[in-house]
C-alpha cells in the first residue's frame, strides 16, 4: 500500500511456478504459470492468472562474435477468464567485441489502451511495434566498456485507436550505455 513504514504482515494468497531447461549450451527453454489474487489496488476482487514460455538460442560466431535470438509467449487471463496474448521475437548479432546490431517484434492484445477505461472493461485492441538498432562499444578500462547506440520503432495501432494515437507513432533514440563486465 502507499503506507511504506506500516509494513503489512504477509498475505500468502498468490503462488507462481517456473521450470527451465538447457538441452543444450545453445538453447534456453522456460515456462511459467501465476495465480495472483487481486494485483491491481483499485480493484482488489479481480484476481489474474499468467502463463509464459520462452525459448531463447544463442551461438558463437567466429572468435568474438555471437548472434542470440529468443521468443516469448505470455498470457494473462482474468477472473471473467478474458486472456490477452502477447508476443515476442528478438535477435541481437556482434561480430565482434566492438559492435550490436539488434531488432524486436512484439504484437499484444491489450484493454488499456484508452485514458480511463482499462482493467477488463474496455475493448481489446491489438498492437505491435517493430525497433532496429546498433551499439558501439569501447573498451575504457579493464572491465568496462562505454557504448553509444541508436534505435528506431514504428508502431501500429488499430483504426479505431489512430484518432487517440495520432495515427501509427513511430520514434527513434540515441543512448549510451556503461557496461561493467
Amino acid at each position: 500500500d502507499q503506507n511504506r513504514f506500516d509494513f503489512d504482515p504477509p498475505d500468502l494468497d498468490s503462488w507462481a511456478v517456473r521450470g527451465s531447461w538447457n538441452p543444450t549450451a545453445e538453447w534456453s527453454l522456460q515456462a511459467s504459470y501465476a495465480d495472483v489474487t487481486g494485483p491491481e489496488q483499485l480493484e482488489p476482487e479481480e484476481n489474474d492468472r499468467k502463463l509464459s514460455a520462452s525459448a531463447i538460442h544463442t551461438r558463437r560466431i567466429g572468435p568474438d562474435g555471437w548472434w542470440s535470438t529468443t521468443l516469448a509467449w505470455g498470457r494473462k487471463t482474468n477472473d471473467h477468464d478474458e486472456s490477452k496474448d502477447g508476443w515476442l521475437l528478438e535477435s541481437a548479432f556482434s561480430p565482434d567485441d566492438r559492435w550490436t546490431v539488434f531488432a524486436r517484434a512484439e504484437r499484444i492484445e491489450t484493454d488499456e489502451l484508452v485514458p480511463g477505461v482499462g482493467g477488463g472493461h474496455g475493448d481489446l485492441y491489438t498492437v505491435a511495434k517493430a525497433s532496429v538498432g546498433a551499439v558501439r562499444d569501447w573498451q575504457v578500462a579493464d572491465n568496462v566498456r562505454f557504448g553509444l547506440g541508436a534505435l528506431y520503432s514504428v508502431n501500429s495501432v488499430p483504426a479505431a485507436l489512430e484518432p487517440v494515437y495520432g495515427g501509427d507513432p513511430d520514434g527513434g533514440m540515441v543512448f549510451m550505455r556503461i557496461k561493467v563486465q
